[in-house]
């Protein structure tokens, strides 16, 4: 345990600061807006969410993989590649404005420019993948972490800022864009400092040949998983309305604490599968996982109802049964977090996407059903479901991979 922790305590320390600096900013910004315009942000970050991650989620597994296959230096083509994908996710999402813009849906009305701004500064964002997979591969996280604490606490000082002088979705969305723009910039400079000077570099074909298998199996596994995760809220807005998204988002905001512990643990928990092929996942969910866990429900159980009324007030009481059932789901992907990369790793992304499409699967017939009668605790219910089918077949995967190993 005291290995662990020293080797996770500058991840642990900026997935912290985060986790503070996230609650106090719901609590400025959903305060500043209300139910209903914070549950009209969550529906256009969810949309705009869905069309970046479905082509660059987890593109930091293509460079790790890319590292074990060649030699040659492919920083720069794979910087013009993630900018590639950004302009194609930027043309998708104006697509879909547009659409719901003509037919009136989600009550968008018109395409306003600091949304357009924002979309297009999302681009530099994508570069962030490239550090990520390089800086893991590297076992430098150290500064893998301090960029994760500069971003977030320059995101923060930014929105709060903007949104303390105006309290409009314009401030909110330019905050987010200058974010984007300056964080991206960083990285870029970051990533030329850490470019080895090879001279046998790769051309953007070469690379292309080189990531398109593995590329292909990434973006499948995380297109069916990105669904649930940021559909739901905009699937809120559409079957309820923009209240009833905000309600369900500050539940879904008040749980992401766990998904930093998540975060933060899942480079070194990369790393070291990487180098130990029997690290041994019982041992760390014996002896941190489960107890934090307990620990965990317990806290937001007999303290949720303060929680919800002291960072975002009465307004958005009715906020706390869907944080439970969404708690559920949440502990319940901590708890097996690790399974994932152990597929990763052992040439098995395959079966963590079909896990995924088990949890699309139930969270769609779910959502069909309950979604109208029970409104965000319908979808909460959805989602968390979802969730715990998907983690339990990964699991079954992992302990049945593992026997057959042991067996030769």
């Amino acid at each position: 345990m005291k290995t662990f922790f020293l080797e996770t305590k500058e991840l642990i320390l900026s997935q912290g600061i985060i986790a503070v600096l996230a609650i106090i900013q719901i609590r400025i910004v959903a305060k500043a807006f209300g139910p209903e315009l914070y549950g009209t942000i969550g529906v256009y970050l969810g949309l705009i969410a869905i069309c970046f991650r479905v082509l660059n989620s987890r593109n930091s597994d293509l460079i790790l993989i890319n590292f074990k296959n060649t030699k040659k230096n492919f920083l720069k083509t794979s910087i013009l590649f993630e900018f590639f994908l950004g302009l194609l996710s930027s043309v998708l999402i104006i697509v879909l404005l547009l659409i719901s813009k003509n037919f009136d849906l989600l009550n968008l009305y018109n395409l306003p420019s600091y949304l357009v701004f924002y979309i297009f500064s999302r681009i530099f964002l994508n570069v962030i993948e490239v550090f990520k997979g390089i800086y893991t591969h590297q076992g430098d996280m150290k500064t893998y972490s301090s960029l994760e604490a500069f971003s977030n606490i320059l995101r923060f000082s930014l929105v709060v800022s903007f949104v303390i002088y105006e309290s409009s979705l314009e401030s909110f969305f330019t905050a987010l864009s200058i974010h984007a723009l300056i964080v991206g910039i960083l990285v870029l400079y970051l990533l030329s400092k850490n470019n080895e000077q090879i001279l046998d570099s790769m051309g953007i074909v070469e690379y292309f040949q080189l990531s398109k298998k593995s590329f292909y199996q990434i973006r499948s596994d995380q297109a069916v998983g990105l669904i649930p995760a940021h559909l739901d809220i905009v699937v809120i807005g559409y079957f309820a309305n923009f209240y009833a998204a905000g309600i369900y988002r500050i539940a879904k905001k008040l749980v992401d604490p766990i998904n930093y512990l998540i975060v933060a643990f899942s480079p070194w928990m990369l790393n070291k599968i990487s180098n130990d092929s029997n690290f041994k996942f019982s041992s760390l969910v014996k002896r941190i996982i489960l107890p934090a866990s307990i620990t965990l429900f317990t806290l937001y159980f007999i303290f949720g109802n303060l929680l919800i009324n002291l960072i975002v007030g009465e307004d958005f009481a009715d906020s706390f049964y869907p944080m439970l059932i969404l708690l559920v789901g949440y502990i319940s992907y901590f708890l097996t977090f690790w399974t994932r990369h152990y597929l990763f790793l052992n040439d098995l992304i395959i079966k963590h996407t079909y896990g995924r499409l088990i949890n699309l699967s139930v969270f769609i017939i779910l959502t069909a059903v309950l979604a109208n009668t029970f409104s965000y605790n319908g979808i909460a219910l959805a989602l968390t479901l979802g969730t715990i089918t998907q983690k339990m077949y990964e699991l079954f995967t992992y302990l049945r991979h593992k026997n057959s190993k042991s067996k030769l």
